[in-house]
């Protein structure tokens, strides 16, 4: 889940997409970046760490920093709090299906093989 956003009454909080684009073409979206006055720290703090370390964790992926071409920032919009908030879930819930969707297919699923001591017939450990 996404955290709760927490601003004084009457603010809106900057909410940023970017988006980035691989050597070989590929593009991806990160996280939205939130915050109440500058998003634009937050991107760049990001960046910096990801360069600094060399590789970036996003899901199941090990991006590293070399196959990036350019970083684009896509939109900063400034939203009520419960909006932004709204918004985040949305993106959070259909990156995560992404995720797990992708994790599940297989080209050609692999035969399980035979342990010592399973039963010829039915591989259940113990049959006879």
């Amino acid at each position: 889940m996404t955290e709760k956003i927490t601003v004084a009454a009457g603010d809106t909080v900057l909410v940023a997409e970017v988006r980035v684009h691989l050597r070989d073409g590929e593009p991806f979206e990160l996280l939205p970046f939130v915050d109440g006055k500058d998003v634009k720290s937050k991107v760049s703090d990001l960046l910096e760490e990801w360069a600094k370390s060399g590789f970036l964790v996003r899901g199941s992926q090990i991006i590293p920093w070399h196959r990036v071409e350019r970083v684009e920032a896509v939109s900063v919009e400034e939203l009520a709090p419960d909006e932004a908030e709204r918004r985040l879930t949305e993106w959070s819930t259909r990156d995560q299906r992404q995720y797990q969707q992708s994790f599940w297919k297989t080209k050609e699923p692999r035969e399980k093989k035979k342990k010592d001591g399973d039963a010829e017939g039915d591989g259940k450990p113990g049959a006879m």
